[in-house]
């Protein structure tokens, strides 16, 4: 009898040491862009509590849609990436639907519709936010520009003031959202509008007043706003730890300004933990569960804002944050009722692409305004098309 006892305890040690053992065997990978967060620390954290691996597959951000696309006609997807919530779009990665009871409870509905596409699950929400704002020197200008439209009419200027991204969509599609909610209705796009034809008329008066220097892009506008040759900067709130520890307490922000009537109004997005290849069905999901766990959990969401410089999902966690007598931050923050969640649906990529042809002509007098958002709907809805019939053959 003894003997069967202590037998019996040798197999249920050597079957626990067994399964030690086999989840220290098990590793995820993990494609991250390089640029805006370190999630290095948080995995190792992660690894340490479970005993799951962490390979991370670093990228530029600006690479890491392109790249992810290579890995998909290589067959090498990861098993989990950390993207804009918008790259969920794209049909080639094969992102698994996620059931939604491993969405945390702590989610505003704003923050839940950023995790769908289709209105289907398919990312897990860890930072929001994303969404442009208006950064201002305060040792040169008091306060910041609360009428785009008022401050170009008031003003000659002899050098550029304003910080402004021109040919990159993001920016101009403010003008848009500022007189027209929706680009897509009813899964379609909706560019041939009236709305639109204004926006293009008013984005000319932005880039003929003077106030800004269409040539100057990305890298350069950091650059002359940290060395105060600019007075104000319409940056996303990515860029704030750059521009703060330049800047310091000179740093200030505030909401995007109106355009006479109408106030001007950013995207924005989460970040989402999403799983390419369908690898919510692969053998890893128990694992990747536990990493959705750890990384919605509240411990993790009120580190996030000290450690990365990135807003929570996790609604107790933001609200935190805005009781934190942190100007800057509590500006941040608020910027958020200024915004409007953007569109995770595939097409939006080809509405990008057809905003920017159209603006592109329109400036160059190559079309009329009523031509340039007929041409503009035209491009989208062929694209559409030819998307469609691709995925039927």
């Amino acid at each position: 009898m003894q003997g069967r006892l202590i037998c019996t305890i040798l197999l249920l040690l050597s079957l626990h040491s067994g399964a030690i053992q086999a989840k220290a065997n098990v590793s995820i990978d993990i494609a991250v862009g390089l640029e805006n967060f370190d999630f290095q620390p948080l995995f190792e954290e992660f690894s340490a509590q479970t005993g799951i691996k962490i390979n991370i597959l670093a990228f530029n951000n600006n690479q890491l849609k392109s790249e992810l696309l290579q890995y998909a006609d290589a067959m090498q997807l990861p098993d989990a990436v950390i993207i804009p919530s918008d790259y969920m779009g794209l049909s080639e990665l094969r992102f698994s639907t996620i059931p939604s009871s491993w969405l945390a409870d702590k989610l505003t509905l704003r923050v839940k519709n950023t995790s769908k596409v289709g209105g289907v699950i398919k990312g897990i929400p860890l930072m929001y936010g994303n969404h442009l704002v208006l950064y201002y020197n305060r040792s040169l200008v008091p306060e910041p520009i609360t009428d785009l439209q008022h401050y170009i009419q008031q003003g000659h200027f002899k050098a550029p003031e304003l910080g402004w991204n021109f040919y990159e969509m993001y920016w101009f599609i403010t003008f848009v959202n500022a007189l027209q909610e929706e680009v897509i209705l009813s899964d379609q796009p909706h560019l041939d509008t009236r709305a639109m034809r204004l926006a293009l008329s008013n984005y000319q008066l932005l880039l003929n007043s003077g106030i800004i220097d269409a040539d100057c892009a990305y890298q350069c506008l950091m650059n002359r706003f940290k060395s105060a040759q600019l007075r104000y900067f319409v940056n996303g709130i990515w860029a704030y730890q750059q521009l703060k520890d330049t800047l310091k307490d000179n740093l200030a922000i505030a909401s995007l300004p109106r355009w006479g009537g109408h106030q001007l109004i950013s995207f924005a997005s989460s970040h989402v933990l999403a799983f390419p290849a369908n690898a919510v069905e692969s053998e890893k999901k128990p694992h990747l569960k536990l990493l959705v766990e750890f990384m919605q959990s509240q411990r993790v969401q009120d580190r996030l804002w000290d450690e990365l410089k990135a807003l929570p999902t996790n609604s107790d966690s933001l609200d935190k944050l805005t009781k934190r007598k942190d100007i800057a931050l509590i500006q941040l923050i608020a910027s958020l009722n200024h915004t409007y969640p953007q569109p995770n649906e595939p097409i939006m990529a080809y509405i990008w692409e057809a905003i920017l042809k159209g603006l592109t002509r329109y400036l160059g007098g190559v079309y009329s305004v009523e031509d340039t958002t007929e041409y503009m709907q035209f491009i989208v809805t062929k694209s559409q098309k030819n998307e469609t019939k691709a995925q039927h053959r």
